[in-house]
């Protein structure tokens, strides 16, 4: 039977909006002086510091078996090192909106995937609508210009699969990281951020120059930021929420980061919240309510 969430399971998810929702205003202040692949792999390594420090006091350190290993190799790389540099390099050819759109699409590729290799997670028609509905909620937040701006040619077009494919990066890694996981959560989130770590870092070598020895206190302290909260906080929080109800409940984050980052960002950086902002968190609340409302049995 599946788990059926409690009020201790929607304050991880509040959690995981906020943490990742952060890293939208973070990344803004870091990308004024960093290259963006150094941004990945130092995110990722200051994670893995702060989770590895966790899982020590824990004794949850990740042990070298092979099939472990293999374990964190697989999700550091389709989890954390593929999509930050896919999605990076997507959004230097796309306009931010249609990213943000194109991102909305995570939660879809989710629970397809899962119906075809989950038995708890089977697709249903009111599962279906709900998240359909959240995906609406997301185009009208991001609004109508963003639909305009999708093109099919050219770099912009590579650049809108490359966010698409990043975005079946992160349905693969849930998927995955439910059907498969093992060991303690701290165990897992520190196996994967290090070998995340390890495959950003190298890529990063050969993509760009380091520039972070150069970058103000600002800078430094955005990319800190990134990697403690949206990183290392949010993976421990994230395979919390996965081990007790699986990737489809999980997915709902995709819809609320986005409204989070704009009411953040209002209050942090005087960005404006137009009606659509109201208006899709009301849409992507009540898709959310849909897909999981499950009627007490008539006694």
């Amino acid at each position: 039977m599946p788990h059926r969430p409690t009020a201790f399971d929607w304050m991880l998810v509040a959690s995981l909006v906020v943490a990742w929702g952060s890293s939208f205003v973070l990344s803004k202040l870091a990308l004024v002086e960093v290259e963006p692949y150094w941004i990945a792999a130092a995110r990722l390594i200051v994670g893995a510091v702060v989770v590895c420090a966790f899982a020590a006091v824990k004794r949850q350190l990740p042990g070298l078996k092979v099939r472990s290993s293999l374990y964190f190799v697989w999700l550091g790389f389709i989890g954390n090192a593929a999509p930050f540099v896919l999605i990076t390099w997507g959004m230097l050819h796309v306009p931010s909106g249609v990213a943000g759109l194109l991102m909305g699409a995570i939660p879809l590729f989710t629970i397809v995937f899962s119906h075809f290799t989950l038995p708890d997670e089977t697709l249903t028609p009111q599962k279906t609508a709900g998240f359909l509905l959240g995906f609406i909620g997301i185009i009208v937040l991001i609004g109508s210009e963003a639909l305009s701006n999708v093109l099919f040619t050219g770099n912009a077009l590579l650049g809108q699969l490359a966010v698409i494919l990043g975005c079946v990066c992160y349905a693969i890694n849930s998927v995955t990281a439910k059907r498969f996981g093992s060991g303690g959560i701290y165990e897992q989130s520190a196996g994967v951020l290090v070998m995340g770590a390890v495959l950003a870092t190298m890529f990063a070598c050969f993509a760009a120059p380091f520039t972070l020895h150069n970058a103000s206190m600002p800078a430094v302290l955005a990319v800190l930021g990134l990697g403690l909260l949206p990183t290392g906080f949010a993976t421990i929080v994230w395979f919390k929420v996965l081990e007790r109800n699986g990737p489809s409940f999980t997915s709902i984050t995709n819809y609320l980061v986005p409204v989070y980052a704009v009411i953040f960002g209002a209050l942090l950086l005087g960005e404006p919240v137009g009606w659509n902002a109201l208006a899709a968190l009301a849409l992507i609340l009540l898709g959310v309510f849909v897909a999981r409302f499950k009627p007490q049995p008539l006694r």
